[in-house]
């Protein structure tokens, strides 16, 4: 019997398939029977003549007659679905993904019956289903994560992905593509393995990056990929995204522009055709009646014609639908040059205007009718496309096709602030409108609200902090919070051209100061998307809490409660600083008064997510006025803990720290969430009779795999965990004001691939022996506990040695003992100078960081000649403490846009005057130019002191608690040594200010 050539190179093929050589892979795809059309993820889908949508925000998922437009079917399922996926086989599945509450569902396709709820990561956003494999891939776009979930609803793989996985897009030859929202990128996978749910990355393609002097010219980094749309021949992929370009202050028409680029997906040769791009911004060729460049924004979905000749994308933001003509596009030729104003063949033939839904986003196409799916309005608009030929004209056929929903989950007044938010239609209030000349929406920057995509706006800041440190809205009159109805409309003028700063087609003039009553109402309704439980609640900052319900105080289990069992740990927290930060820290409290005596009462709230999130959480807006900064072992705890009284604790308890659930990595500003309700507890734990709390502590002890499940989380350990309140950023303006955590990840503590020289946070400041490199310290956590290699202290050692130093002078001396080990100093001649070198040597982040403008490290020298005469001196404070203007102090210098010192008023930053910190794995060098003349002989003291703030600092906190002593000045480490002077060479003047900083 005689076999074709090609079935035996098949079976060979499939033999090897497991094995990961790229020429295998590409030999079985090349020679396997396709068994699958293309296809991509969406929100909008359509199958067997009905169309099946997810419903965002409502929460839904609704299956529509295509015929007809009658709803067949509607469930309510979650918070936020943002994907559909169908099977296509005998299970007849569809799978939605519920964006805000991690949650992925199984629905039967005929009546949408919940058949299954699967747990997933954080932020599951597209989905696919693969036939050949019988599963579905479903992207976790904050974890950065692809699972494959298989027809029983079982996850059987998970697979890390570059940053923010989120469209999706699955070839006939089983090339999986993942579009990265974030990092401009796409992966392409091979899903046809030897065991389902494995994949292998083949490639992963940046989008290029461009720039231009001209700030008007389309150009910056691709952000916000999202759908993927595949040509009906294979061959070709169309992402429409955005390109941001922050390397000058954020204003219109100028920073944020839409785009679509194209991929070829020839195999194995995969990459963007850079010179196809289509760059939308005033150079798709579509004129208006007065002459001016058609402006549309927030590109979102395109579709291909069933004969690939017609591109429809959906432009959520303006609220059009922009028509390609591809008819002309010919074989391609990929050495062929086009200029960079070039769109490769496919042009821009039709801009149909405004259509009549709220944030048109999904669309699909059968034949020549296409239906959209419009995200704010929650129904379908049925559109003709007009054929195919060159000159065919799409048009509306039917303004509301179908109703998506009966009752919309979001109020009335939420659902008008998620359109706002999302609107960039000029012609939506043409005399207030959102925007102008349509230009962008809040959505164009902020994805899908306030999250973790934060970061990363403040990562593609690329001007320098000496220049502009600003990474968000300029112009704050009183940083968003203080009062956000007058921000926000300055925000909309300033970035947006909205509410009049761009009339050329009408708008209204509007006073921020004074709104028409139509705007104030707006900017309310937007207010209440903006502070929804899954944004930003208290607005000034990233602070959330699961559940809809404020916590009553009894619901804060007293951190007195803990100590029966953990009594070394809760006597080390009740007299370290992250107890006691809220009232009975006079600091905290001097700085919180003057924010909120400047910027407005809600602002404080950005100073007490951190400092006291208990009462955040709580609604508690006054601040207590009991101190308890000398209070020692944490007694006014125990005392109303025995009398069963409740109390919403300052600073960080052992509660809210042991029930945060999530940390979203938005760059700091207390982004963690915290949960209270979803906790197994045990009987009588929390009971206010002693004896009855005796008996659950009895449970406790006796089984604890609970009490242990409730209270500890992986993540802890992780840096990201303490980020949350070490990185510090102005509300509204975005400035930078602490990122330790940044400073570590670019250390060779964060970056080393030996397990022995990695440490994280906890290494250092929680270790019972600071000072020793962050070496384990064995002992035990819990009262007659085994014995553990190491156990985390909770003392929370750091640079504030003063408070924690008066009520445990212990605590001081593992301050001090951390800070010794920190760094260390040198001194060498040269010709005229004394050169002092201090070395970064121990500390994992900059040296120093944190409130490092208040911060006070400097360089204390004395100079004595042959005869013992004091002939130079530096960094000696005056009888009041306070130091000489030439000191050399280790700090940054914080300046308002003029340049001119913020001093108290840091969250007011704007430029970067001066930064002298020493980063991690470096060194300072501190030239110090001495008298003329001076030779031979001389006798050099150098010390390196520390102070935890200047006196002026200390004066204001004295004001509102009079016992505040004086910090005192901490000599760390100190030369006193004989050394060579050499005089100055007479071509070279040095200057008392220079100094180098080498890695």
């Amino acid at each position: 019997m005689r076999f074709p050539l090609v079935a035996v190179l098949r079976v060979a093929a499939t033999v090897f398939r497991s094995l990961t050589s790229p020429v295998l892979i590409l030999l079985y795809i090349l020679l396997s029977p396709a068994t699958q059309a293309a296809v991509s993820s969406s929100a909008f889908v359509l199958r067997n003549h009905q169309l099946f949508s997810a419903n965002y925000e409502a929460g839904s998922v609704s299956k529509i007659d295509e015929q007809t437009g009658a709803l067949q079917a509607e469930v309510a399922l979650g918070k936020d679905i943002r994907s559909v996926a169908l099977s296509d086989d005998d299970a007849a599945l569809v799978l939605a993904t519920d964006y805000v509450d991690d949650k992925v569902f199984l629905l039967s396709a005929n009546k949408l019956a919940v058949k299954q709820v699967i747990d997933v990561g954080h932020r599951p956003y597209a989905a696919v289903f693969d036939s050949v494999n019988k599963l579905f891939w479903v992207t976790l776009f904050e974890d950065h994560k692809l699972l494959a979930i298989d027809t029983a609803g079982q996850i059987v793989a998970t697979t890390d992905t570059a940053d923010t996985p989120r469209g999706l897009a699955l070839l006939d030859d089983g090339r999986l593509l993942v579009s990265h929202a974030m990092t401009g990128e796409v992966s392409i996978y091979q899903t046809r393995q030897q065991k389902p749910g494995q994949l292998t990355l083949l490639k992963r393609i940046h989008l290029q990056e461009t720039a231009n002097p001209d700030e008007t010219v389309s150009q910056g980094v691709p952000r916000l990929l999202d759908n993927i749309a595949i040509s009906p021949e294979g061959d070709e992929a169309w992402l429409p995204h955005v390109l941001w370009n922050f390397d000058h202050s954020f204003q219109f028409q100028s920073t944020v522009f839409p785009a679509i680029s194209v991929l070829d997906l020839t195999p194995g040769e995969e990459e963007e055709k850079q010179d196809e791009r289509k760059q939308l911004f005033q150079q798709i060729n579509l004129l208006t009646a007065a002459n001016r460049s058609e402006i549309v924004s927030n590109p979102y979905q395109a579709v291909f014609s069933a004969d690939g000749n017609k591109v429809y994308v959906t432009l959520a933001g303006s609220e059009d639908l922009l028509v390609f003509d591809r008819s002309r596009r010919g074989p391609i030729n990929k050495k062929r040059h086009r200029s960079s104003g070039s769109h490769g063949g496919a042009r821009a033939t039709q801009l149909l205007r405004h259509l009549p839904g709220e944030n048109p986003r999904g669309i699909v196409i059968d034949g020549d009718t296409l239906f959209v799916q419009n995200a704010q309005s929650l129904d379908v608009s049925r559109l003709n496309a007009g054929g195919g030929g060159a000159f065919a004209r799409a048009t509306v056929s039917d303004d509301h096709f179908a109703l998506l929903v009966t009752k919309d989950a979001a109020a009335p007044d939420l659902r008008r602030g998620i359109r706002f938010f999302n609107l960039g239609n000029t012609f939506a209030n043409k005399d207030y409108p959102m925007a102008g000349d349509n230009w962008m929406s809040c959505q164009s920057c902020h994805l899908d609200g306030f999250n973790f995509t934060n970061k990363y706006l403040q990562q593609a800041h690329a001007m320098a902090p000496a220049d502009n440190a600003l990474t968000g809205h300029e112009n704050m009159m009183h940083m968003v919070s203080g009062d956000f109805l007058s921000e926000y409309i300055r925000m909309v003028q300033l970035t947006q051209g909205g509410f009049g700063a761009d009339d050329r087609d009408g708008a209204r003039p509007v006073d921020p100061t004074r709104p028409p009553a139509e705007v104030k109402t707006m900017m309310e309704q937007l207010h209440r998307y903006v502070i929804a439980p899954y944004n930003l609640p208290t607005l000034a900052s990233w602070l959330r809490l699961q559940g809809e319900q404020v916590p009553h105080p009894q619901e804060w289990l007293n951190s007195a409660s803990c100590q029966a069992c953990h009594s070394d740990i809760f006597k080390q927290w009740s007299n370290s600083n992250h107890r006691l930060m809220g009232q009975s820290n006079p600091y905290y409290t001097a700085v919180l008064q003057l924010a909120e005596k400047s910027e407005g009462k809600e602002f404080g709230q950005w100073c007490q997510s951190c400092h006291m999130p208990q009462a955040v959480l709580s609604g508690v807006k006054e601040l207590p006025t009991e101190s308890h900064m000398l209070e020692k072992d944490g007694a006014s705890l125990i005392k109303a803990y025995a009398e069963g009284q409740p109390v919403v604790e300052e600073g960080t308890s052992c509660l809210l720290c042991h029930r945060i659930t999530r940390v979203e990595d938005a760059g700091g500003n207390a982004s963690f969430t915290v949960n209270l309700d979803q906790r197994q507890s045990y009987l009588f734990e929390a009971s206010d009779n002693a004896f009855a709390r005796w008996i659950g502590e009895r449970m406790i002890n006796a089984k604890p795999d609970a009490h242990i499940a409730s209270y500890q989380k992986d993540f802890y350990k992780d840096a990201v965990y303490c980020k949350a309140c070490h990185d510090e950023f102005a509300p509204g303006t975005g400035a930078n004001i602490v990122n330790t955590w940044e400073e570590w990840s670019k250390s060779h503590y964060a970056t080393s691939s030996d397990p022995a020289e990695q440490r994280s946070c906890i290494s250092c400041h929680m270790n019972a022996n600071p000072g020793n490199g962050g070496a384990p310290v064995p002992g035990q956590a819990t009262l007659n506990g085994t014995q553990k290699a190491n156990v985390f202290t909770h003392d929370f050692t750091g640079a504030q040695m003063h408070l924690a130093g008066m009520r445990d002078p212990h605590l001081a001396e593992m301050s001090v003992a951390l800070l010794k080990s920190a760094a260390t100093i040198s001194a060498s001649m040269a010709p005229g100078e004394l050169v002092v070198r201090v070395t970064n040597s121990g500390a994992g982040h900059a040296f120093p960081t944190g409130v490092s403008d208040f911060r006070q490290f400097w360089l204390a020298v004395k100079v004595w000649d042959a005869t013992g005469q004091l002939v130079y001196q530096s960094g000696q404070p005056d009888a009041a403490g306070e130091l000489p203007e030439d000191t050399r102090l280790f700090q940054k210098v914080f300046g308002d846009k003029d340049g001119k010192p913020v001093g108290l008023h840091f969250w007011r930053y704007a430029k970067l005057l001066k930064d002298t910190r020493i980063p991690a794995d470096s060194y300072r060098d501190e030239q110090f130019a001495l008298p003329a003349g001076l030779s031979g002989a001389v006798r050099v003291e150098v010390k390196l002191q520390f102070r935890t703030y200047p006196q002026w600092i200390t004066a204001a906190a004295r004001s509102v608690e009079p016992a505040l002593t004086d910090p005192p000045v901490v000599t760390l480490h100190a030369l006193d040594q004989s050394m060579t002077a050499m005089p100055a060479a007479p071509s070279v003047s040095m200057s008392p200010d220079s100094g180098a900083v080498a890695q």
